[in-house]
């Protein structure tokens, strides 16, 4: 007679309760570990020079085209 048949049903219970809320533990755990890990390879990405000024000008003609064809549209 092995261990697990010597218990009770209700002690078999509690044991798989238990459990399955380790292995919930464990994977909210994982998951944390991976969105962190994608935010760091996220922060660690090296722009090339020719993104990382922001050209202010670029920006505002751009917002200005969007305006006016919103407009247009109305």
């Amino acid at each position: 007679m092995n261990r697990l048949e010597r218990l009770s049903q209700q002690e078999l219970e509690i044991i798989l309760d238990d459990t399955e809320a380790h292995i919930h533990q464990i994977r909210d755990e994982l998951r944390r570990r991976s969105l962190e890990s994608q935010h760091t390879q996220i922060d660690d990405i090296a722009l090339s020079p020719e993104w990382t000024p922001v050209k202010w000008g670029q920006v505002r003609t751009f917002f200005q085209h969007v305006l006016a064809e919103l407009r247009d549209r109305s």
